[in-house]
């Protein structure tokens, strides 16, 4: 299948996963964005805000050393801790921004894998037996999969960042940028309906490579999200429960039109 066909069947997935969001059997897995956003704002301030005043001390009490007795370098201790707190506020905003979807996959790993097993099971018909000892895999293995793909869009990232700067070739990087994103981000949202297939890492990657059109399609909802300015935690955190189904639908879509074609 083509990787159009493949993207055009990931992006309809989307059509199948907002019914199913929204009706009575899902719609309180909402819920669960609204109370992890508020504790990563806390966490998250309160985590800055004590590491700048500790970073701004340390840098005021070493200017205040450097400028003993010289009265009209005083105002220079204050200014330096400011900047070293505002320094501090602007790399965790510049950090979150980047990665900051990554965190959101990660933290609400746990939520993800009850949503894709409940999404299946209306989908499909399939109940599985609650396993406390399979969640805690599945939830480790959601989280592990999250740090793969995030290290490597990374490291992707870096290579087309200086192919950027070579001329008209340039031109088409902001693109595949984008699309790297998006396969990444579709690869850990699919890999939950996949592992409960039993398929091992290797065998994920295999899948996710043969039907790179779908993964990008699941995958670029999520990062178009991501590009909303100030609200794309909070929008990104709710566009995530969709890709998640949209990329279980799929998921069962496809495997169960390859045991057919067996």
């Amino acid at each position: 299948m083509s990787f159009a066909r493949d993207f055009s069947r990931g992006i309809q997935a989307y059509g199948k996963a907002i019914n199913l969001l929204f009706s009575c059997k899902l719609w309180y897995f909402m819920l669960f964005p609204v109370v992890i956003v508020i504790a990563l704002f806390v966490v998250g301030n309160y985590a800055v805000g004590y590491l700048g005043d500790g970073l701004s001390g340390v840098i005021e009490a070493k200017v205040t050393g450097w400028i003993e007795g010289i009265t009209w370098l005083e105002w220079m201790s204050g200014v330096a801790g400011f900047l070293a707190r505002l320094l501090t506020r602007f790399l965790y905003y510049i950090l979150f921004i980047s990665f900051g979807g990554y965190v959101v996959m990660m933290v609400m790993s746990p939520v993800y894998s009850w949503l894709s097993e409940r999404t299946e099971a209306i989908v499909s018909g399939r109940e599985y037996p609650f396993n406390l000892k399979q969640l805690v895999w599945e939830i480790g293995r959601g989280i592990a999969i999250s740090l793969r793909c995030m290290v490597l869009q990374l490291l992707v990232t870096i290579v087309l960042f200086f192919g950027s700067f070579i001329p008209l070739v340039g031109l088409v990087m902001p693109i595949l940028t984008f699309g790297v994103g998006a396969y990444f981000y579709g690869f850990a949202f699919m890999d939950y309906a996949v592992e409960r297939k039993r398929f091992r890492v290797k065998e994920s990657v295999r899948y996710m490579r043969r039907n790179a059109g779908t993964v990008t399609a699941v995958g670029a909802v999520f990062a178009l999200s991501l590009m909303i300015p100030w609200a794309s935690i909070v929008v990104c955190s709710f566009v995530s429960l969709l890709s998640v189904v949209a990329g279980t639908v799929v998921v069962e879509k496809q495997l169960n039109e390859k045991n057919i074609n067996k």
